[in-house]
């Protein structure tokens, strides 16, 4: 039996020496973990074997091979967290093949109505908003990051929040605390919050900058509403034919401006 590491996790498997080149070429890590997943029964070895497999597609942008080894688990019911998986096949295909990735979308509503992730979201609603984004129906879009702002400036400064509603993205909203992990929520509970906390004194930007955490992103920051939190960010993102509003996140302090390159001499 030949020991073989990988991802942390050790796999056995009978080769003899001739083996380990196939057709001229090395024995890959690919090669195996396949070897592996041919040879084995143990559940908890398959799991990983797979999860290495299809992660290893995945990141190497082989959307098919991701999704027939998928398959390949699901036949053998071996694969934890099998919704997860289908949605990050899904968004792998979207580009180049968007009506299987509607297909496995589908799937996840489906088979999996009431399975979520390990902080709360279902995946059938992630498959819903990955859905509503395929039609190209994105009817919250607006056509310029300046309308957008101006937008949510006012209001801000009116106090109209729930006249958001029809700017506020149906595919990614997120909620949460600077420097956690943000949740997708909606715009009652954004409303809400920035109700309860609302100050006559908070002041608004006049510009947006770039949120320095995730590329692509943009912030419209406000400052002195009466939470302990003393900022709060709308952010915003641009997609194709304009900009979205894709939620809000609150801070104590100020998220600093991503560091200026030092100039080249």
């Amino acid at each position: 039996m030949m020991p073989v590491v990988f991802c942390g996790a050790v796999f056995l498997f009978a080769l003899s020496p001739g083996s380990l080149r196939a057709q001229g070429r090395l024995f890959t890590e690919e090669d195996q973990l396949r070897a592996t997943i041919g040879a084995s029964q143990d559940p908890v070895v398959l799991d990983r074997a797979y999860r290495a497999l299809i992660d290893g597609y995945l990141e190497r942008g082989s959307c098919d091979q991701a999704h027939d080894w998928l398959n390949r688990a699901g036949e053998r019911r071996v694969l934890r967290q099998f919704a997860s998986y289908l949605l990050e096949v899904g968004r792998c295909l979207e580009e180049r093949s968007p009506e299987r990735a509607r297909q496995v979308y589908q799937k996840v509503i489906a088979d999996y109505p009431d399975e979520k992730d390990e902080i709360g979201d279902s995946y059938a609603d992630s498959a819903r908003r990955r859905l509503i984004w395929l039609s190209d129906d994105r009817f919250w879009r607006v056509k310029s990051r300046v309308q957008l702002v101006n937008i949510l400036s006012n209001a801000l400064r009116r106090r109209t929040f729930t006249s958001l509603q029809k700017f506020a993205s149906k595919v990614t909203f997120i909620f949460g605390a600077c420097e956690s992990e943000f949740l997708n929520s909606d715009l009652e509970e954004i409303a809400t919050f920035l109700e309860e906390n609302y100050s006559p004194g908070i002041r608004i930007s006049a510009r947006v900058r770039a949120f320095p955490y995730h590329d692509g992103w943009f912030l419209l920051e406000s400052r002195g509403w009466q939470t302990p939190y003393n900022y709060i960010y709308l952010l915003i993102q641009p997609i194709p034919g304009g900009w979205e509003w894709i939620g809000a996140i609150y801070c104590d302090e100020r998220i600093p401006p991503p560091p200026r390159s030092a100039p080249q001499r």
